[in-house]
């Protein structure tokens, strides 16, 4: 969640915190300008309509660097051991321009950028499943099957898939943000309103305290900015 929409939502919590304090509840809840009380209500419900679509923003993107380097990996090993073996069956029958494109070291799969492994993965694919056509039972003798093709294709569409997912991501966050702005300004001008009818309190000793609260929790701060700013703790 972007840091103008944290602070805000900060704000808004501190605000429902105050109103829920019983200690300041009897200043002005039900009490004269009623209207504050009955907006005290919408505000709750906007406020927590907001935290359900804060918490549809906050995608799960932890684990996504891992998830990668795994099917990353699997998808080099796979396509390693595969075309090893296809390229030896290749040179054994003297067809050395069809080995040479997949005839790789496991280093040189792993040195691959992420397109690259995955057109030349495809490629792999395409001669297997080319020679397994005409030669399958040849293949046999180099431990090759359908099988293997099969996992193959399996292994280069999860890396693909993994692949397309933080831009999947991204595009929803975007959607959402887009969803959040007018519900975020909705609560600021219902805000609005109630900071007009809370200086109406202070006809009490008791609601000029809870007018001075309220205005000190109104207050937007910029929590990441102080995070950054706190000192380091002392040396022991």
């Amino acid at each position: 969640m972007k840091n103008e929409f944290a602070n805000r939502q900060n704000m808004h919590l501190a605000v429902l915190a105050l109103l829920a304090d019983p200690a300041y509840q009897p200043a002005w809840k039900n009490q004269n300008p009623v209207l504050f009380t009955t907006r005290a209500t919408a505000l709750e419900a906007k406020v927590n309509a907001l935290t359900t679509l804060i918490s549809g923003q906050q995608t799960d993107t932890t684990g996504y660097a891992a998830d990668k380097e795994r099917e990353e990996a699997e998808l080099e090993e796979c396509a390693h051991e595969i075309g090893e073996a296809l390229a030896g069956w290749f040179e054994d029958q003297g067809r050395l321009a069809d080995a040479a494109p997949i005839d790789l070291a496991l280093s040189s799969w792993q040195s691959l950028r992420d397109v690259e492994l995955v057109a030349k993965a495809k490629l792999l694919h395409a001669k297997l499943t080319a020679v397994l056509a005409t030669d399958a039972a040849a293949l046999v003798e180099y431990g090759l099957d359908p099988a293997d093709a099969t996992l193959l294709a399996k292994e280069t569409a999860d890396f693909e898939a993994i692949l397309a997912a933080p831009a999947a991501a991204i595009s929803g966050k975007k959607a959402l943000t887009q969803v959040l702005r007018p519900a975020f300004r909705e609560v600021a001008e219902l805000l609005g309103k109630m900071d007009r009818l809370v200086l109406r309190f202070r006809k009490t000793e008791a609601g000029t305290r809870f007018a001075s609260v309220w205005k000190t929790a109104r207050i937007i701060r910029d929590l990441g900015e102080a995070a950054e700013k706190a000192p380091a703790p002392a040396k022991p």
